[in-house]
């Protein structure tokens, strides 16, 4: 039996893309699917896909640079699906800047985004997961977050804190059923992945291709520790042309 069958898994940034693809998985895999955006018709047309088969699908408009907003979307969880079991931390911000050019704004909304909202929902939902003795948090991070773009900036540093974060919760839940990971995909084919100008969308990633990881991830037992971050690379350069 799945991991998360018959239990409740929040997803962030649902609305499309990865966060879609995450969604649609857990919910085949039998967990009570909780989406978070903010854009309403998107989450809409993912929660229908879903309970089209046969899924259930729980559609949250969330503000995640709202800590009052999130604060609805956990309420909300909880009323209408049950306490969260799984946490996935998909939503993600970026802006194609250098360190100088980029803004106050720009910072903190990066920041928010990617960083402080991972950190107040993973914060809100833990004690109820220490409490049962399960949990699994999935952290979507980046390449950039285990390496230096310069022209990514905020988004650079923004996923380098994101994967210390994963440690953070991972090394203080060795004992208690709760693991906690960050996938760290590569150029995926999504509209973050053309945040970089000049790279071949022929080359990048596919968004099944991160879902399986994560799929796998979920089904290793419960002694095994992977990460915290697990890096998805291309096997071909995403910055080519003349590659196909």
């Amino acid at each position: 039996m799945a991991v998360l069958a018959d239990r409740v898994a929040l997803v962030s940034g649902a609305s499309g893309g990865i966060g879609a693809g995450l969604a649609a998985m857990l919910a085949a895999e039998g967990a009570r699917v909780v989406l978070a955006a903010r854009r309403g018709n998107e989450l809409e047309r993912v929660a229908g896909g879903i309970r089209q088969r046969g899924g259930v699908a729980i559609p949250v408009i969330t503000d995640l640079t709202s800590g009052d907003s999130m604060a609805r979307l956990l309420d909300t969880a909880q009323a209408e699906a049950g306490p969260v079991d799984g946490l996935v931390n998909n939503a993600g911000f970026a802006v194609w800047k250098s360190l100088e050019a980029t803004t106050i704004a720009e910072w903190d909304r990066t920041f928010a985004v990617n960083v402080r909202a991972a950190a107040w929902l993973s914060a809100a939902v833990l004690p109820g997961m220490q409490t049962r003795r399960f949990g699994r948090i999935i952290n979507i991070g980046s390449e950039a977050g285990v390496a230096i773009v310069p022209g990514l900036a905020a988004y650079c540093a923004s996923k380098h804190a994101l994967r210390a974060l994963t440690e953070v919760i991972q090394d203080g839940s060795h004992d208690n059923g709760i693991k906690a990971s960050a996938i760290c995909p590569g150029f995926v084919d999504t509209t973050m992945g053309y945040v970089v100008p000049g790279a071949n969308p022929a080359n990048f990633l596919h968004v099944d291709e991160v879902v399986d990881v994560v799929r796998y991830l979920l089904h290793t037992g419960d002694n095994v520790k992977l990460g915290p971050e697990i890096l998805v690379r291309t096997m071909r350069n995403p910055m080519r042309r003349d590659q196909s």
